[in-house]
């Protein structure tokens, strides 16, 4: 850079400006960002294209774990229908089949409430967990995905809302997960085209 540069500035467009090192680094998609922590906290994350996919990979994870249908529960008459479960009493039930309200990106963790899980706590699920969402169920962090639930329920906010976020059971004498119970999770999410 010449001295008449330093005075009257240069005409370079190629030349990007310096970024702080005090701002925050910028963030890829919410998918991503939610795929990374989900799997640090030790979930297992499976990307579906379409319904064929999630049927797929729902046999996979049922061989890989030799569960039969028989010991899978579920809420939903939807999930039972496309799986072709038989309802059974969730207290028998080695794993339980579920939708979610939404997942977090910014602590992989998956937002659930009484729609999904009735009045049982989470240390009252089984151990074994498989939900099933789609690609519009992201959302940036739990102030968003709060805000989405009461536009979604309106005059009748579901109650026992809470985040399913330990996923290790080598870190659930951590403080951070106080009153959470760990769970193996899977998690299949199947691509929306909007």
């Amino acid at each position: 850079m010449g001295l008449l540069d330093r005075f009257f500035g240069t005409n370079n467009k190629d030349v990007e400006p310096e970024k702080s090192r005090y701002l925050k680094p910028e963030k890829g998609p919410k998918e991503n960002e939610f795929a990374e922590n989900f799997i640090q906290n030790g979930g297992k994350f499976i990307y579906c294209e379409d319904s064929d996919a999630v049927q797929f990979y729902f046999n996979e994870i049922l061989t890989e774990n030799n569960w039969n249908l028989n010991q899978l529960s579920s809420n939903s008459s939807t999930l039972n229908s496309f799986f072709k479960l038989t309802p059974s009493k969730s207290d028998a039930c080695i794993a339980q089949v579920m939708h979610c309200e939404y997942l977090i990106a910014n602590k992989g963790a998956i937002l659930i409430c009484s729609e999904q899980i009735k009045h049982l706590k989470l240390n009252e699920l089984p151990e074994n967990l498989i939900i099933i969402a789609s690609t519009r169920h992201f959302k940036s962090d739990v102030s968003e995905a709060m805000t989405a639930l009461n536009t979604k329920y309106k005059n009748n906010l579901p109650t026992n809302i809470t985040t399913l976020h330990a996923f290790d059971p080598n870190k659930e004498n951590d403080f951070l997960t106080y009153g959470s119970s760990t769970k193996n999770l899977y998690l299949l999410v199947q691509e929306v085209i909007e």
